[in-house]
C-alpha cells in the first residue's frame, strides 16, 4: 500500500478538501459525502488502517446501488449493525461506507446505533437484504467476464 507520512497525510486531506471545495462542517448530504472521501484516503492510505479502503467502497458502492434500485426518496436512514451485517460484523467499514453515502450518526443516547443522511428528519429506514454485497459482487463479475469475452 501507499506509505505516508502524518505531514503528508495532513497535506493530503487539506489538500483534497480544497480540491472539492468542502469544510470540515459540510451543510448537506453531498458535502458530506466528498468530507468523508478526503477523510477515509487521507486516513487509510496504507494497510495499517482498520480496513482496507477498497472494501468501504465496494460496500458503499453495493448500498448505493441497492437503493437506486430499491428505495424511494432522496434522504434514508440505516442500521450500522444491519450494514455491518453485510461484511461480516465489520462495523468499521459499515461506518465508512455509510459516510460515503453522506450518512452521519443520529445520536439518539437512548436508541440503538443509527445514522441517517438527514438525521434532523423522519426518513425511511433502509435494511439491506444479507445477500446486498454480494449480488453487487456477482454483478460486477458478470460484466467483467462479458468485457473479457
Amino acid at each position: 500500500m501507499i506509505d505516508l507520512t502524518a505531514p503528508q497525510r495532513a497535506k493530503l486531506y487539506l489538500a483534497m478538501r480544497d480540491a472539492l471545495d468542502v469544510t470540515d462542517e459540510p451543510q448537506d448530504r453531498h458535502a458530506a459525502r466528498r468530507l468523508a472521501l478526503c477523510e477515509l484516503v487521507s486516513k487509510f492510505t496504507g494497510d495499517d488502517g482498520a480496513f482496507a479502503l477498497h472494501e468501504a467502497f465496494r460496500l458503499a458502492d453495493a448500498l448505493d446501488h441497492h437503493l437506486t434500485e430499491h428505495a424511494n426518496g432522496p434522504e434514508f436512514g440505516f442500521s450500522v449493525a444491519n450494514v455491518a451485517r453485510l461484511v461480516g460484523g465489520d462495523r468499521d467499514t459499515a461506518k465508512a461506507a455509510l459516510r460515503l453515502l453522506g450518512a452521519c450518526p443520529t445520536f439518539d443516547a437512548e436508541g440503538p446505533d443509527d445514522w441517517a443522511t438527514a438525521p434532523r428528519e423522519m426518513v425511511e429506514s433502509i435494511r439491506f437484504p444479507r445477500d446486498a454485497l454480494a449480488a453487487q459482487v456477482r454483478l460486477e463479475l458478470e460484466e467483467a467476464e462479458a468485457f473479457a469475452a
